[in-house]
């Protein structure tokens, strides 16, 4: 017997708008935590620093996790998505 394949949605090509939004929020997921720990460390000191940064990178992780539900197409919900390209469904269906 011949099975069917499940289609895949490709993502079409994003403009340059578009792209730039992506990189600034994929930059805002990376560098938030960073500066956050950063801060906290030269206000109250190393490890409430690292603390902040630790839960800072999670909170982030749980983001991306809720928009990787609610924005990729169910069908693909068990691929395996970088930041990157869950942050380009977001903006192709929300924003371009």
């Amino acid at each position: 017997m011949h099975e069917e394949q499940p289609t895949i949605d490709l993502l079409p090509p994003l403009n340059r708008k578009c792209l730039m939004l992506v990189h600034g929020l994929h930059g805002l997921f990376i560098f938030v935590p960073v500066l956050l720990g950063i801060w906290s460390w030269l206000e109250f000191g190393w490890l409430y620093g690292l603390l902040v940064w630790l839960v800072a990178v999670f909170a982030g992780m749980i983001i991306i996790s809720k928009l990787k539900l609610a924005y990729i197409p169910f069908n693909q919900h068990e691929l395996s998505h970088s930041t990157t390209a869950i942050l380009k469904w977001v903006v192709f269906k929300r924003f371009c």
